[in-house]
């Protein structure tokens, strides 16, 4: 029996094709050698056998989600930094709706095992940082009798270190990404993709290890969403224009009946190993010696030592586990202060937080790190200080200091105190800050290090030195 039905192949046309706000991509001949032709493509998937849909690629803002009470949590955004999300129609035939309605389609989708969902675009501008991927959203428990929210990742990103665009440099490039849990079906739209003149130098898979997953459009199936994560931008004005347009289009693509006569399930993912035996351990004296100076120089004022640890687990061990990983990437661990050691932060100026720690980025255990104050109701992040700015802020402490340099520490307090190096949390608007209402009034702090330069993922909890929280109130 034959793999494939008849897939009628039209010889490729290469055009000028521009998405949105970007320029074309041409070699230094003129001639664009990696851009295909959009409308080739969807005619000839529709050809080949293939329903396709169009949905959208949506930039989507966490809190604003919560306050048109769409979500109930902002799911641990990384506050001022902004997501995609991919909205889709549902499948043809599809009659039990998905749970997550948005803007005239699906925040969360079910998909049939043999079909495929293609980003066509381009990669954002200049940043520290962008990944793709796809997740399981939820699963069906019968003990439960309803869907449950996992959000957990289903295998290593797409990310600025790792994505194929054909050059280098991985910004503002061409870039298709086909999501599939088939094999066969993953292969059979690429090679039309290649047929409409898409360079195979941009064609990225994001996998479904759909021998894990439930996979169907009924009630009991597994639903699942997409991410397109940006940070840190390089370009301020190519970034902006960006998220006026992204310049991306996002299709549905469903194999009529009888057209894939051979499934070929992708396995659980081989995960890329995290850590390289080399630790921060080193860094220690002077963490120490920061730690000292701190409360030495607030030695007026009540010291409370906050418990930093693990937050979120790896995404796999999350499903065992079924536990809600609030859409975990393997790009970062996930550090925070502990809800035992969740705080209140008046409007007082006698009343605030030191944050301190390793500058993992200085340290070569990331491309940049932050840390991200929440409200802890909502897991909604509200204010952020990242690893581009540290630089200079533990001279405060131990101005002179040889490990000076791979150090930070920041102030968190309601009002500026005037210096450079504090950051200020609002109470709000609603759910853009915390404390405000008596049942919103408790915090924490989440810390994140992302892409290790020489694995491409996110380092190892165990060869990072933690960041740390004192809370400080006048006595």
């Amino acid at each position: 029996m034959k793999r494939y039905s008849l897939i009628r192949f039209i010889a490729p046309v290469i055009i000028f094709l521009c998405f949105g706000i970007t320029s074309c991509h041409t070699n230094s001949g003129g001639q664009d050698t990696t851009s295909g032709d959009i409308d080739l493509f969807l005619s000839s998937l529709q050809d080949s056998g293939f329903d396709v849909q169009e949905g959208k690629y949506l930039l989507v803002d966490a809190i604003d989600l919560v306050n048109r009470g769409i979500i109930n949590t902002a799911n641990g955004n990384n506050s001022g930094n902004p997501y995609y999300a991919y909205i889709l129609p549902l499948a043809p035939g599809q009659s039990y709706p998905n749970e997550v309605a948005l803007e005239g389609g699906y925040l969360n989708y079910r998909l049939k095992a043999n079909e495929a969902l293609v980003l066509v675009g381009v990669t954002p501008p200049e940043m520290m940082y962008f990944s793709y991927r796809s997740f399981l959203f939820s699963r069906y428990y019968s003990d439960l009798g309803r869907q449950f929210k996992l959000y957990t990742a289903l295998g290593d990103t797409l990310n600025k270190l790792t994505i194929s665009t054909g050059r280098t440099a991985p910004f503002n490039r061409p870039i298709m990404i086909i999501t599939s849990g088939d094999q066969t079906t993953h292969e059979m739209v690429k090679s039309v993709a290649i047929a409409a003149g898409y360079s195979p130098a941009i064609i990225n898979i994001d996998i479904l290890p759909s021998e894990i997953l439930k996979m169907g459009l009924d009630k009991e199936d597994d639903t699942f969403t997409f991410l397109g994560r940006t940070a840190m931008p390089i370009d301020n004005e190519g970034f902006a224009a960006y998220l006026r347009n992204s310049g991306s289009r996002v299709f549905r693509i469903t194999p009529r009946d009888g057209l894939i006569t051979e499934a070929k399930p992708y396995p659980k993912p081989t995960l890329k190993p995290r850590g390289t035996g080399q630790t921060e351990a080193w860094l220690q004296p002077g963490m120490n010696d920061l730690r000292e100076a701190i409360l030495a120089h607030y030695s007026a004022y009540e010291a409370t030592e906050l418990t930093t640890e693990i937050w979120l687990p790896e995404s796999l061990v999350a499903i065992d586990e079924r536990r809600d990983v609030l859409g975990e990437s393997r790009d970062t661990p996930y550090l925070w202060t502990n809800l035992a050691s969740k705080f209140i932060l008046p409007d007082d100026p006698n009343e605030f937080l030191i944050v301190y720690g390793v500058n993992h980025q200085a340290s070569g255990k990331a491309t940049y790190s932050n840390f991200i104050v929440y409200g802890e109701k909502y897991i909604n992040g509200v204010a952020s200080v990242a690893s581009p700015s540290f630089a200079g802020s533990a001279d405060v402490y131990i101005q002179g200091h040889s490990q000076a340099n791979y150090l930070y520490a920041w102030k968190v307090a309601r009002q500026s105190d005037g210096s450079a190096h504090c950051l200020t949390v609002p109470y709000g608007p609603q759910h853009y800050g915390f404390g405000s209402t008596i049942d919103d009034q408790y915090g924490f702090v989440g810390f994140r290090a992302y892409l290790e330069p020489a694995t491409t993922v996110g380092a190892k909890w165990d060869e990072l030195l933690y960041d740390r929280v004192i809370k400080f109130k006048k006595r």
